[in-house]
């Protein structure tokens, strides 16, 4: 096989540049017309098809894309990547508590929605006239592939549809979802036996039970052995992964053997790609960022090339009527819709959300093209039914969104949808949860540093959290300073595995200054950082020059612990909130590490006043109902943490001798704040009420310094 001409890479590189800039501009004005972007991508390619482009400039068209089979290839590879991709993300976004939940629904849909489209397409290829046969003598494999044409789902434009309209948290959507994944897998097996049948003049059913049983196989050995690699693999390139991105690479690297292994079993790839999506999305390690990553690159640059691939292989001006057209669309789409909206009924489902799920899994798209492209170089579909079943592909993939979108704007969350996706939110707001937390703990000595160690133990003491305790030096390291680490960490470790953490890790580096170490260290995705307060100097109540450096540049929340010779575990645990950002994050610490350590944990609320006149009188009532409020957001987010709350609301002039003067009449062992740093000052400086109850305060402190993001405005 020759190699690629410079011509040839030249035209791959303007049609993917088209291909990619038009799908993007259509995509936008879709979405400015208050419709799914997946429309504009998908008439990117009928506009640079021959349908339209083929047809005002023919000259232009065939130089752009001229009859050659290798450029088209490389755009349908390259394609076909994209929506291995766009599968995986569908993955990653899917629940699969609600997907087990709808297992039944899912299953009546996806039946219904393939045996009532079966018949009815296979009707319509035992009636169509021969003309429309390629081959007079194979009525039976034309009614065949009719009927298989009519009953498929598209996978790919059903989740591209529901990630446009916000529907893969919804119980609706994951129930589109899961049907057209059992529609794609059936279909792809009556595909393979078709295509035998066409190939060969004989049914190998030795083939399609072996594929079967692979299919089963593969879905059992991912369900309980390869969800506990996965989740074990991306902890541990979490956790000792140095090179960028790590986390991106591996769940590419996934998607693709799973892909691989559906592929080589002969059913798509697509159905690999979204079983390693579910795998992934079970690890506590999956990241945001490496979501988001993966997000930009499927949804911004590889989803939309797919989807205009599928257009540009339309040819409107094959067709010679509309009469035909009609009908197949018709039966199509009256098929369709019967069959999964019977299906939905009769699962219990409310007739707009039963429409809904019809109207969802009417979608044929990509998976209509790869069927009609098979038919035509099978033999078995002329040219002009390939364009009809192309036509039958675009319509029901451009109509979905807006039906869609009209029939959900009257349907209502259920009450258990609505907890279910509020909870989803209130989790999204947390800086991080121990399912998964990657912890960094400052190595020292001193009862200071031993607090943090226990703090981010108690933390961090889930199976697929990790502690990391780190030694920063400055320059070249001494034999002596890496036996004192040495000591310091064998500490922190006996500390650490008391608590029932697993996954204790050491590792050391140099910068030029100490806080640069740390700082180059927390580049690696650390949740958070915790470190002693340093021995008290001068001006200083909490911490030193390095310490205030550390905070200054910290991308993650940042734990300084004070010690006084508690006893640990700590049993009595306070926490005074504002209803800020910042403050929400140190009650979320304090409700985690009382949650661990099983101890009672109280909110304090003090509303600051001035002092008394007549007119603080009238609003007493105002700041009672404000404080009421906070409080009742904090016992929440403690129900969700499975904590056991006592709230105290107070007002008074100066807060900060409430809170002092509270933590001593309480008998309190820990007390916790939530602050950020004062940037314009030189030393660890959080201001002057916090000040204050840092030098008052008798008992031990855990302050929780949340980095000055967006988001930690007053909520």
């Amino acid at each position: 096989m020759p190699h690629l001409s410079e011509i040839q890479v030249l035209r791959f590189l303007i049609q993917f540049a088209l291909l990619f800039v038009v799908a993007r501009i259509l995509a936008d004005l879709m979405k400015r017309l208050g419709q799914a972007t997946v429309i504009g991508e998908l008439l990117a390619g009928i506009v640079l098809g021959p349908t339209l482009l083929g047809h005002v400039a023919p000259a232009l068209y065939r130089v752009l894309f001229p009859a050659d089979p290798l450029s088209d290839h490389l755009l349908e590879a390259l394609s076909w990547i994209g929506v291995i991709l766009l599968l995986l993300y569908t993955g990653l976004e899917t629940d699969l508590a609600v997907l087990r939940g709808i297992g039944r629904a899912a299953f009546a849909v996806s039946m219904l929605g393939i045996v009532i489209p079966l018949a009815s397409g296979f009707a319509l290829g035992w009636e169509v006239p021969a003309s429309y046969l390629a081959a007079h003598n194979q009525r039976l494999i034309f009614a065949l592939f009719m009927a298989i044409a009519m009953s498929i789902s598209a996978v790919p434009v059903i989740a591209k549809i529901l990630i446009d309209l916000d529907l893969m948290r919804r119980d609706l959507g994951l129930l589109i979802l899961s049907a057209g994944l059992l529609d794609d897998t059936v279909g792809w097996l009556m595909l393979s036996l078709v295509a035998g049948l066409a190939a060969r003049g004989t049914i190998d059913f030795r083939s399609l039970s072996s594929i079967a049983i692979a299919v089963v196989a593969f879905v059992a050995f991912c369900y309980l052995i390869g969800a506990r690699i996965v989740v074990e693999l991306m902890r541990w390139i979490d956790d000792r992964g140095l090179a960028e991105h790590t986390g991106m690479s591996a769940m590419v690297g996934i998607a693709m053997v799973c892909a691989i292994t559906t592929q080589a079993i002969g059913i798509h790839a697509v159905f690999g790609a979204f079983i390693a999506g579910l795998m992934i999305g079970r690890s506590a390690r999956l990241r945001r960022s490496d979501r988001t990553e993966l997000e930009a690159a499927t949804i911004g640059v590889f989803a939309p090339v797919f989807f205009a691939y599928s257009g540009l292989k339309v040819d409107l001006f094959a067709l010679h009527g509309v009469t035909l057209l009609l009908i197949v669309l018709g039966i199509a789409i009256v098929g369709k819709l019967l069959g999964c909206t019977g299906g939905a009924l009769l699962c219990g489902f409310r007739p707009r959300e039963a429409l809904a799920t019809g109207v969802g899994m009417n979608a044929r798209g990509g998976m209509e093209i790869i069927v009609a492209l098979i038919g035509l170089s099978l033999g078995v579909l002329t040219r002009e039914m390939y364009a009809i079943v192309i036509m039958v592909a675009i319509v029901t993939s451009l109509m979905t969104p807006p039906l869609l979108n009209w029939l959900l704007a009257g349907i209502e969350q259920r009450p258990s949808e609505a907890r279910r996706l509020e909870r989803e939110r209130m989790l999204a707001r947390l800086p991080f949860t121990k399912e998964g937390a990657k912890l960094l703990v400052l190595a020292g000595g001193g009862s200071h540093a031993q607090l943090s160690a226990h703090l981010a133990a108690m933390l961090g003491n889930h199976h697929d959290a990790s502690l990391t305790v780190f030694h920063a030096s400055r320059g070249e390291s001494t034999p002596e300073a890496e036996a004192q680490f040495d000591h310091h960490f064998e500490l922190i470790r006996s500390i650490a595995e008391s608590s029932g953490v697993r996954n204790v890790y050491q590792r050391s580096g140099s910068a030029d200054s100490i806080a640069e170490a740390i700082a180059k260290e927390s580049e690696r995705g650390y949740d958070a950082i915790f470190a002693g307060a340093s021995p008290a100097q001068g001006d200083y109540a909490l911490g030193g020059e390095v310490l205030h450096e550390v905070v200054a540049s910290a991308q993650t929340p940042v734990i300084i612990a004070r010690n006084v010779g508690a006893w640990m575990p700590l049993r009595r645990v306070l926490v005074p909130t504002t209803g800020a950002a910042f403050s929400r994050f140190g009650a979320i610490m304090a409700m985690l590490y009382a949650h661990a350590a099983r101890a009672r944990l109280t909110a304090m609320y003090v509303k600051e006043t001035p002092l008394v006149s007549l007119r603080n009188l009238r609003q007493s009532s105002e700041l009672q109902n404000e404080g009421v409020h906070i409080m009742s957001d904090i016992q929440t987010l403690a129900e969700e943490f499975g904590v056991r709350l006592d709230t105290l609301v107070a007002s008074g002039s100066r807060p900060e001798n409430a809170i002092v003067a509270a933590a001593d009449r309480g008998g309190f062992d820990l007390l916790v704040l939530g602050v950020q740093l004062r940037p314009a000052e030189r030393r660890l400086f959080f201001g002057p009420k916090v000040e204050h109850i840092l030098r008052n305060a008798r008992c031990a402190l855990a302050v929780v310094v949340t980095p000055e993001l967006p988001g930690t405005a007053r909520v």
